[in-house]
């Protein structure tokens, strides 16, 4: 930006009384030295009074420059900002750009096209190949993602579940809350009905009968997992994601323990190793055949009416694919629809169990009861230096008791 011509010469005016203005000044340590001969001769003063209205004078007069200065280069400035707006206001094409010319030296690809030796305009053939010379002005550096900046991607909105056994079981068993540490029941182990006909003045048979105290303990099911601030702030949903999968940890494990649970330290007793669980071995017996056999001995010696079969998926697929000597499909045609079932029982396909074991069970709140002392709940606090760390650490938990009365209302089949 080239400056004024005012504001050259004000330049140079304030340069040179500044210079004059320190050499005097650096002459002057205090009060006295305004007598000085060299500072008398520098200021044109007669005394020391008379220096110090000069010196007082010439530093006015500084300030006063110094705003001139200031003021001329605001004017200029202003000046050549305006200079550059109008300058954007033409067009471009109007505007030489250095020594070049854009009109002249870069021509557009259709300029090209049809400077082209091959161009015949309207009667260019179709198919015909136009030859275009770049020259110079050509294709020099290609920008690609390998050189240039890369695409903008992220993680997306989907997330693909890990394959995981589900909650198959669970929510078929009869539930209720309760406020004991465990649920107590009196179990009747003597029951003696002597009632018997008898003859006039016949002495009356006595009836016995003796109770037992059993209890099912209330267990507790949990897990937990540490995390940052960070991945919680910076990750949408995180939160929610890790809420849900300490939740179905949870259910799943009692999922799994009502089924086989062995009833060993803090593990719940399933129904597979309930106390009195009768037992059907398949042996040479066709699969249907044992099941209904399970059947009846939930019915007979169990006095209650089954509910459910449950069965590992495999052992349902060949319980499925079971056919006759002239190769019918026993349990219908592939193309049957409906719920799967067998014996009027629906079949409930649960991997808790191992392959080759099934179990008919009577789901009734009369025979088992699965009790909540604390629903399923997610938490948060710190552990350790977790709090200095910016750390979390997320905890799921549930106490839970399965309460069997009756164990002769599950029978297990084997062997399948």
């Amino acid at each position: 930006m080239a400056e004024s011509t005012l504001l050259a010469e004000k330049r140079q005016e304030y340069a040179s009384k500044s210079k004059k203005f320190a050499d005097v000044t650096s002459l002057i340590s205090n009060v006295e030295d305004y007598g000085k001969k060299e500072v008398l001769e520098g200021l044109g003063a007669p005394d020391a009074n008379s220096a110090k209205e000069k010196l007082s004078s010439a530093a006015a007069e500084l300030e006063a420059l110094g705003r001139d200065v200031d003021t001329l280069m605001l004017e200029d400035m202003k000046r050549a900002n305006a200079n550059r707006i109008e300058g954007l206001k033409r067009p471009i094409r109007d505007t030489p750009i250095g020594s070049s010319s854009l009109l002249n030296d870069s021509p557009s690809f259709g300029e090209l096209v049809t400077g082209s030796k091959s161009w015949q305009g309207s009667r260019t053939p179709l198919g015909t190949r136009i030859d275009i010379q770049f020259g110079e002005h050509g294709i020099k550096t290609l920008l690609q993602t390998s050189a240039g900046l890369q695409p903008r991607t992220d993680n997306g909105t989907v997330i693909v579940d890990k394959i995981i056994r589900p909650v198959q079981a669970l929510d078929l068993f009869p539930a209720d809350r309760t406020d004991l540490f465990e649920i107590p029941s009196m179990e009747e182990t003597t029951r003696t009905q002597a009632a018997a006909e008898l003859a006039e003045a016949g002495t009356y048979a006595e009836d016995a009968f003796a109770f037992t105290r059993r209890t099912s303990p209330v267990k507790k099911i949990g897990s937990e997992i540490p995390v940052t601030d960070e991945q919680l702030d910076d990750v949408p949903g995180m939160n929610a994601l890790l809420n849900n999968r300490l939740v179905f940890g949870v259910r799943a494990r009692i999922d799994q323990q009502i089924m086989v649970g062995d009833g060993s330290g803090s593990t719940l007793t399933g129904l597979t190793n309930a106390s009195n669980v009768q037992t059907q071995a398949k042996a040479a017996d066709p699969a249907a055949n044992a099941i209904l056999k399970a059947i009846t001995l939930v019915r007979v010696s169990g006095r209650a009416n089954p509910t459910h079969i449950f069965m590992h998926g495999t052992d349902i697929q060949n319980l499925r694919l079971s056919q006759n000597a002239q190769g019918d499909y026993q349990f219908g045609p592939p193309y049957a629809v409906g719920e799967q079932g067998a014996w009027g029982l629906p079949i409930v396909q649960t991997e808790a169990l191992t392959q080759g074991t099934a179990v008919v069970a009577s789901l009734n709140p009369m025979w088992v009861q699965l009790y909540f002392r604390k629903d399923v709940e997610v938490s948060v606090g710190f552990i350790n230096d977790q709090f200095v760390k910016g750390q979390k650490t997320l905890r799921a938990d549930a106490r839970v008791a399965l309460w069997i009365g009756r164990g002769q209302t599950i029978c297990k089949v084997t062997g399948l």
